[in-house]
């Protein structure tokens, strides 16, 4: 590439995240840009801002071969360039869009506890660099900050804070809001930050969480995400008056604006439950309460946390048939129904019954007749179970015994077997089976033998429940019936094979392809 690509490459990803930055940005950003030895780098800043290009060139491709092609030049430079804190942090974020959270939390904790010193009392300075964050961490307000700072040391801590926050693979257990509270010291008028703070802080029953929330608030008055925060909140404290405000306020706001994000505030009022935006374009309804995991998750960050999202998004095509066993309140049906569309199928399998409210809801307002909803437990053999209920839906857990329920409440629920459904469906196709049965899933299976020998479905399943390890039962059930497994790496979608017992640990999910069509993927 000659000089000038690499410069015009870097300033069109400023111009596409930051529509906005002030004219003193742009000109730091420029001088690096113009400063740089790019064809023969001759310090560790070329390497990183080499580096930071590739990362950029990576990012705008949806070509697989060609994204890794660029992320192997990007590791290689930043590697050569450890010397320079802000490379390794580059680096620490590489690991991060890759799913080795270990790893990046591991550099970048490194460069944290190295540069603070020097961030905060030393006189001395390093060379800043460029910085390239996702546009998909909605990163115009850390960008300018990034190039705001006074030096490489500045950064290099500001970034390293960035991608500790980001690497945690949820928010709102305990290592999650200790991360936080590091981001909002680094990041204090960053009112997305303040909004993820207020929510986890409440999950763990953190009830000064809501200032972090009115905090956010007043950063940023009209993000419909923290109205609804802290509606619900007030809601779940029991007290009406301010909740009613919140409401009033995001009616007041919503008004002439027909997109998902403003739903919640314009649509039915139901107390059982309340709508966010998913999808870009469906109104999901979930639990009204912060006890909701989904609630907290799709609030706070937008999407869903799990990795597989990706590779179910990108394998999902238009006709297919899919099923969801523990369907929840329908993240993946949802985003099912989206990508078979009318011509497609998608069959949801929820036992507890305020989630099959939620689901019926939004296929309800979203129209979407392709999904069927079975109030019902997945099992190897057709009668009645019991639903042990925990204060999260997700939790939720068959059980045989009802004495053995550890909260003491329970629900009779039916339960069926997959093969059952085949004739009532008029089923002539299974493509793809997502299983969340909190330690159940070896039973779904067992009452799937004609699905899986007549379908041969794909099929995403949890590997992880709970306190338990990894579901090794579950694991040589797929590997003895003709299936082999995978774990999905993100941003590279590609998928690894496992290869022992031993790669088995440390997966919330699997992917089982069958052997006749493993080698295609």
């Amino acid at each position: 590439m000659e000089p000038s690509s690499y410069i015009t490459t870097y300033q069109q990803y400023l111009q596409a995240v930051c529509t906005q930055l002030p004219p003193a940005v742009l000109a730091k950003a420029e001088a690096i840009l113009e400063q740089t030895a790019w064809d023969e780098p001759q310090s560790a800043v070329d390497l990183l801002n080499g580096a930071v290009v590739a990362l950029v060139e990576a990012d705008a491709t949806a070509d697989r071969t060609l994204r890794a092609m660029y992320l192997e030049m990007a590791i290689a430079a930043l590697e050569s360039g450890t010397d320079h804190p802000l490379c390794v942090a580059q680096l620490a974020l590489v690991y991060q869009l890759l799913g080795d959270r270990e790893r990046a939390i591991e550099l970048a904790f490194a460069v944290l506890l190295n540069v603070a010193q020097a961030a905060y009392t030393s006189t001395a300075a390093i060379a800043p660099g460029l910085v390239f964050l996702p546009p998909s961490w909605h990163s115009q307000t850390q960008l300018q900050l990034l190039f705001e700072t006074a030096d490489g040391y500045t950064q290099s801590l500001l970034l390293a804070g960035e991608i500790l926050w980001r690497s945690q693979l949820v928010f709102y257990n305990a290592s999650g809001l200790r991360l936080l509270y590091l981001a909002a010291q680094l990041f204090p008028q960053s009112a997305l930050i303040l909004l993820r703070l207020g929510i986890s802080s409440i999950v763990n029953g953190q009830w000064e969480g809501i200032l972090y929330l009115h905090r956010s608030h007043q950063l940023a008055p009209t993000i419909p995400a923290t109205l609804q925060a802290l509606h619900l909140a007030y809601r779940d404290l029991h007290q009406p008056d301010p909740a009613a405000t919140w409401m009033a306020n995001a009616q007041t706001q919503a008004r002439d604006r027909p997109d998902p994000d403003w739903y919640w505030a314009t649509g039915p009022v139901d107390p059982g439950f309340t709508y966010v935006p998913f999808e870009g374009t469906l109104k999901l309804a979930v639990e009204a309460s912060f006890r909701s995991i989904v609630t907290s998750v799709l609030l706070a960050e937008g999407d869903w946390f799990e990795v597989e999202m990706e590779f179910w998004r990108d394998r999902i095509q238009p006709g297919m048939t899919v099923i969801d066993v523990g369907a929840n309140v329908g993240v993946y049906t949802f985003s099912a129904a989206l990508r078979v569309g009318p011509t497609g199928t998608v069959i949801a399998i929820e036992p507890f019954s305020g989630c099959v409210r939620c689901l019926e809801e939004t296929k309800r307002v979203n129209h979407l007749s392709q999904v069927h909803i079975h109030r019902a437990a997945a099992s190897d053999r057709p009668g009645t179970l019991h639903l042990a209920l925990h204060g999260a839906s997700e939790l939720n857990q068959v059980i045989t015994d009802p004495a053995a329920a550890p909260t003491g409440a329970i629900e009779e629920i039916p339960c069926l077997t997959l093969d059952s459904l085949i004739d009532p469906e008029q089923l002539e196709r299974v493509d793809f089976l997502k299983i969340d049965a909190e330690g159940h899933e070896l039973q779904v299976l067992q009452g799937s033998d004609r699905l899986l020998r007549t379908f041969a479905p794909i099929i995403l399943y949890e590997n992880i429940a709970g306190s338990q390890g990894s579901n090794l039962p579950v694991a040589e059930y797929l590997t003895t019936h003709g299936y082999a497994l995978f774990r999905y790496q993100p941003y590279l979608n590609q998928l690894l094979p496992i290869e022992s017992a031993d790669d088995l640990q440390g997966n919330l999910n699997l992917i089982a392809i069958p052997q006749a069509v493993a080698d295609q993927f």
